[in-house]
């Protein structure tokens, strides 16, 4: 597959992220894998098939090619408006991954979360696995929810302890709360 890098846009101890133009012209992602297998990222990526997650596009051994993301990430949003948009929508995705068996792991880590107004996405799944019991919604609601001063935290406990009784009906009266 041919393809032009733009820019690099992150770097991590296990691999790099650049931005490309794909040969007809589309922007792309491109992960180039330093110190790990690719395999099961972009087997992940495969089945969630751009549900809350980049789409895959392409795979060799070193790197793969998937959809450009784009966006603000939490971190970007904090102290604006859209910070509860985007946890609002966060709330929905990290509960189809759970509903889905796969465990992010990393949703802690504000810049795995990119809004653009109008959905979310998940990036970075290289840590993630195939889980019974994956945690992602609960993730969400101890990194952003737990540690908000501006929520009532007596509410979010009770919704915390609804979650293990009723999951579904926990994310509803979540949501009622942006």
């Amino acid at each position: 597959m041919k393809f032009e890098i733009i820019e690099k846009i992150g770097e991590g101890n296990r691999g790099e992220v650049y931005k490309i133009k794909l040969k007809m012209g589309e922007i792309a992602a491109l992960k180039y894998a330093k110190n790990y297998e690719i395999g099961k990222e972009w087997q992940i990526l495969k089945f969630l098939n751009g549900f809350y997650a980049p789409k895959p596009i392409y795979k060799n051994k070193k790197f793969f090619i998937m959809e450009y993301i784009e966006g603000k990430s939490l971190k970007e949003l904090q102290n604006t408006p859209e910070y509860y948009d985007a946890l609002k929508y966060a709330l929905k995705a990290a509960f189809y991954l759970d509903e889905k068996k796969i465990f992010h792991k990393q949703l802690g880590r504000y810049y795995h979360i990119i809004f653009n107004g109008k959905n979310v996405k998940f990036i970075d799944f290289e840590r993630s696995v195939i889980s019974k019991s994956p945690r992602n919604f609960l993730q969400i609601i101890g990194y952003y929810l737990k540690r908000d001063k501006l929520l009532d935290q007596s509410k979010i406990d009770f919704l915390l302890n609804l979650y293990f009784k009723d999951k579904k009906r926990s994310l509803i009266e979540i949501l009622k709360l942006f």
